[in-house]
């Protein structure tokens, strides 16, 4: 159990950051997110759910991480795209790439906190 959520965790900040680049990149163009990006941010939100459910399986099985902040990582990852989300209303303009993109960052600065907490003392 806990190498199937350490391979998620890292596909999932490989892809963050991708994303993050995507969403930048899209802002830099002034476009907004079209349906391949916002299907993308669909997988990443899958990614971090199956990731936490993995998380609380792990807890039940008393496979405690290093450091009890990554609990509060953990929560915050889940919640950062569906925030971002709020924020943006559903729009499709620039500034939306743009909120993705920097939230999509923040995602993955995240996650590396949450590896680092799962495996440092």
């Amino acid at each position: 159990m806990p190498e199937i959520h350490h391979t998620l965790g890292t596909m999932a900040l490989f892809y963050t950051f991708i994303l993050g680049v995507w969403g930048l990149g899209l802002f830099l163009r002034r476009r907004g997110p079209d349906g391949n990006f916002n299907g993308a941010l669909v997988i990443a939100q899958g990614l971090f759910a199956v990731q936490a459910v993995l998380g609380i399986v792990m807890v039940v099985l008393k496979l405690m991480p290093a450091q009890g902040i990554h609990f509060l990582y953990g929560v915050c990852t889940f919640l950062t795209l569906p925030l971002a989300f709020t924020m943006t209303r559903g729009r499709t303009d620039s500034r939306t790439s743009l909120i993705y993109g920097l939230a999509l960052m923040f995602l993955w600065g995240l996650a590396q906190r949450a590896f680092d907490t799962a495996l440092n003392p």
